[in-house]
């Protein structure tokens, strides 16, 4: 859980019912992580007692939706950018092993 902890982008605090009327209180957030096919974008829910809630964010406004957005572009922008590096790291590796496998 700690890798996706990194890549978090807090929305304000809300407080929501569970299924039981009961006030959840906590985050939501995106959590944006690289797969294989591409960037994956989910929006959850954390709550303050730790526990990770499938839940979609909330946007009370544009204004607030587009500095979310905003914020989130940030992060998916910085993903593909650890990834690229982590490709060209790897590429790099490869080149200097089969350069020098001969020596």
């Amino acid at each position: 859980m700690a890798h996706l902890k990194e890549s978090r982008l807090h929305h304000a605090e809300l407080s929501l019912p569970d299924d039981n009327e009961q006030l959840i209180r906590g985050r939501s957030i995106f959590i944006v992580e690289a797969t294989p096919k591409g960037i994956l974008v989910q929006t959850s829910f954390e709550a303050l007692d730790g526990r990770l809630l499938e839940m979609p964010a909330i946007f009370p406004n544009i204004e607030y939706a587009f500095t979310q957005i905003d914020a989130m572009r940030r992060l998916v922008e910085v993903k593909f950018a650890e990834e690229a590096l982590k490709k060209k790291s790897y590429d790099d590796a490869v080149a200097f092993i089969a350069a020098h496998v001969n020596d």
